[in-house]
Parts: C-alpha cells; structure tokens; sequence
C-alpha cells in the first residue's frame, strides 16, 4: 500500500468495475440517487455502518456528500483537499480534515471529495448494488478510516495501525463476505 501523505496512489481507490459485483456494498462505497431535504445529491459515500450492510438490523445509513473538487473556490483550496495536509516549515499539519479526497472513478472524469459535514441518514435501500457507482478497495478503506478517526477525534494513526485493526475485526467477522484483502488472511 501506498499514501502519498494521506490517501493512496490514485490507481488504487477503486475497485475495477468487472470485479466490483463480487464486493457487497459497504462503508466507503460511493452511491448515486440520494436526496436530502428536497436536494437531490450527485453523490454520497457510506459513512455508517462500518462493515458490510447485510444485517437485517440495518435500517438506515449514514452518508456523506460527495462534491467536485470545482465546487471548491480556488486552486488552493482544491491543493488542500487533495493532500490533505499543507506544508508549513517542513511540518505538515492537517488541513481541511472535514473532506476524504476521491479520485476519479469509472465512468467519472472528474476528482471530487467527500464532505463529512453534510452528513445525512437514508433509507438501507438507497444503497443498493444498482445505485453504487464506485466500490472502494481495502487498502483506501484503510485510508478512508484513518481520515476519519482524524476527524471525529483528532487522534492521528498511521495508515499501518488502522490496517491491523481491520485485519483484526475481519478475523474476527464470521459474515465476511467478498474477497478478502491480503493483509488479512481467513484465519481457521
């Protein structure tokens, strides 16, 4: 796995199209159709719940607001979300830690990120396979929940820590489904 600070190589957020029906809809997916208050969204990503949707129980979920990076004032602005962090004296603090920087995805030519705040709950339905329009891959879920744990609680974790916790919860996930990431292997 590769970050350039905080996200990965661009080539690796999404999953490819061809392969996408084998991962069942989950937390980071992007997904299209969602209106909020009247307002109709060109797309949200699943914020909660945080594995699979497959539990009956789940009766609605958390999305976030995808946005183009144009949506944004100026190159600057755009600089940030696309880091995710700004040079400061050889430092490099956090910036903007309310957005998840999104590459590009199939059939979308233009980068975009998602807001986490405009947040908002939709019926389990919107989040079908039929609305997903990107299946994110393990290793940006990685990235995707370091982000957010950065933003929810200002702790800063290394994109190595937050993997091992996943290797550690989908081990222990007896409905795992789709397959799995290398770095977790089925532990029998």
């Amino acid at each position: 796995m590769t970050f350039h600070g905080w996200f990965p190589d661009r080539a690796h957020y999404w999953v490819d199209g061809d392969e996408a029906a084998a991962y069942p809809v989950r937390q980071g997916d992007l997904i299209q159709g969602v209106t909020v208050e009247g307002e109709k969204w060109d797309a949200a990503q699943i914020v909660h719940p945080t594995c699979d949707l497959g539990k009956p129980s789940v009766a609605r979920l958390q999305v976030a607001r995808v946005r183009p990076l144009t949506d944004l004032p100026d190159d600057f602005a755009r600089r940030l979300v696309t880091l995710g962090y700004r040079d400061r004296a050889g430092r490099r603090p956090v910036a903007v830690a309310h957005t998840f920087f999104l590459a590009a995805w199939p059939g979308h030519e233009e980068a975009a990120f998602a807001n986490f705040r405009e947040l908002a709950m939709v019926e389990r339905g919107a989040a079908s396979s039929k609305a997903r329009i990107a299946t994110m891959t393990h290793d940006c879920r990685v990235a995707w929940i370091r982000r957010w744990i950065y933003f929810r609680l200002r702790l800063t974790v290394t994109p190595e820590q937050v993997q091992a916790m996943e290797a550690e919860r989908i081990a222990g996930d007896p409905s795992f489904e789709g397959p799995r990431p290398e770095w977790a292997p089925l532990v029998v």
